[in-house]
């Protein structure tokens, strides 16, 4: 055994008790605090899981024992929020989106290197297993070249009849950001750059608002990227489709890959993953604790992350400008 890290969870919403129940399931991390705004919601959580309850960050910041937190919180607090902790020295693991902007993204990774502290976001599709055996695969050359890759995630998202009040920030582009893109989103402009370990270069995005609900923002987006390797991924999604769908098709000189979460077809034959995506949580848990623990840097760490965020604020920006957008916009001006 390497030790134990000691964390602080902030918020205590789903993502939050997701956080929670991994973490009491694994050996080299244990939960010491959680805070919320609402006591009420801080205390049952902390009950219920041993630990001690606060309602400040700052009184959380200041407890000697907390080695890390977890920010899941909304996403529009991630960035202060991650600047505070790495400013008390502590570690950090942030939810999806890492942040709002790109300019956010880079004080939380000058935070944290300021600091000598891991920062990694929670990127929970890298540890699906169907998708590290297509990265795998790909990596293998067992496709050949790889030109072009679809992918579609459709579902229909109503935050305001959820049953919790809280969750209507998702509507609240000053809190939550366009929801399609940054609830959403994250997800997806991650998986497709690192199933291919190439950047996207160039970034051509158009969307719609179709309906009342998500009236003003757009609720589905279509995504054409080109990546640094010249493959092209497209990527579609909406949150008012009543008709889910979540899968993918990888076209390469030699073979062809479709999948959906659980499932790899390898040139039309199944192939059988060992594992669940629902230990997805749980083994990005295990990773942030060994590295921190290890001083070692996460797979999806700040900077990784980053080019995530700054594809998605591409796609927004070549939508509302209508034209494509050259990554290297984007690019830290210190770089």
């Amino acid at each position: 055994m390497q030790g134990v890290l000691s964390v602080g969870v902030i918020g205590t919403g789903g993502i939050a008790q997701s956080h929670i129940n991994a973490i009491k399931d694994l050996e080299n991390i244990r939960l010491v605090a959680v805070m919320d705004i609402d006591p009420k919601r801080a205390e049952e959580t902390a009950v219920k899981y041993g630990a001690e309850a606060y309602n400040q960050l700052e009184d959380l910041l200041t407890n000697p024992d907390i080695q890390a937190v977890h920010v899941c919180t909304p996403h529009s607090f991630h960035a202060n929020q991650v600047v505070s902790a790495a400013e008390a020295d502590k570690h950090v693991m942030v939810e999806k989106p890492m942040a709002l902007t790109v300019a956010d993204c880079d004080r939380m990774i000058d935070a944290c290197d300021r600091s000598n502290k891991i920062l990694m976001a929670g990127q929970v599709m890298r540890h699906y297993p169907v998708n590290l055996r297509i990265r795998q695969l790909i990596a293998d050359g067992t496709i050949g070249r790889v030109g072009h890759l679809m992918r579609r995630r459709f579902s229909y998202f109503d935050p305001s009849q959820r049953g919790n009040n809280y969750q209507k920030w998702y509507l609240d582009l000053e809190i939550g950001g366009v929801c399609v893109l940054y609830c959403f989103g994250p997800h997806e402009y991650d998986i497709l750059p690192w199933y291919l370990d190439s950047p996207v270069v160039e970034v051509y995005a158009t969307g719609t608002e179709s309906t009342k609900l998500y009236q003003g923002q757009k609720d589905s987006y279509t995504t054409i990227m080109t990546h640094q390797n010249g493959a092209v991924s497209v990527l579609s999604q909406s949150v008012v489709c009543h008709t889910g769908a979540h899968d993918q098709y990888i076209i390469g000189s030699q073979g062809s890959i479709m999948s959906t979460s659980q499932k790899l077809i390898l040139n039309g034959k199944e192939v059988l993953v060992e594992g669940s995506a629902s230990d997805g949580m749980k083994e990005q848990i295990r990773e942030f604790a060994n590295c921190c623990l290890t001083n070692q840097k996460p797979d999806a760490n700040g900077r990784s992350v980053r080019h995530t965020m700054a594809v998605i604020e591409a796609a927004k920006c070549s939508a509302e400008r209508k034209e494509p957008v050259q990554m290297s916009e984007f690019e830290p001006a210190n770089r």
